[in-house]
């Protein structure tokens, strides 16, 4: 889930910019929706999460959240690549940034609930594969959009996401 994530961090505003033509003032009023799409559904994500448990069990109420997450923010970001309309489209992407991350509070109690004496283990392995993603994000992303033009760099981080919420399907969180 690194991967998109880090398109945001390091590409989106150039994108606004350079792909969709606006004006830097412009660019940067539009270039930080992501970043409060992302402060505000993290913690819905959460809450979402806490809810999903009580409901389906820890297993199915986790999976459920991050599928949920995942499946809304790879349809998005696809979307928001897809149309021409500047407003819609970066709408699109910044709730795609916020769903993406709408997941994360599950993955940070998946890791307490495999491992509750070695969760900072763990975390720290899960964090170091999701910044591994990070670190390719940039320089994928920046090879697709010179080769095959920016929506498809953009349908290639709706994939990776498609791909980790697909992972999900291994994490077995037994309720207690």
């Amino acid at each position: 889930m690194g991967y998109p994530a880090y398109i945001y961090y390091t590409w989106f505003f150039i994108s606004v910019i350079r792909v969709r033509h606006l004006p830097i003032e412009a660019g940067a009023l539009w270039g930080s929706t992501p970043f409060i799409a992302i402060l505000v559904l993290t913690p819905v994500g959460g809450w979402f999460s806490d809810r999903a448990v009580k409901k389906w069990g820890r297993r199915r109420g986790r999976q459920n959240t991050v599928w949920l997450g995942v499946v809304l923010s790879a349809a998005m970001l696809a979307a928001g690549a897809r149309i021409n309309d500047n407003t819609y489209a970066i709408v699109l992407l910044a709730l795609a940034a916020g769903f993406n991350l709408f997941a994360t509070p599950t993955w940070w109690a998946t890791c307490n609930d495999l491992s509750p004496h070695s969760s900072g283990s763990l975390s720290g392995l899960m964090n170091m594969g999701g910044n591994i993603g990070g670190w390719i994000s940039p320089i994928l992303t920046a090879t697709i959009a010179v080769r095959f033009g920016w929506q498809d760099a953009l349908y290639f981080g709706s994939l990776m996401t498609l791909a980790a919420g697909f992972l999900w399907i291994f994490i077995d969180v037994r309720d207690k």
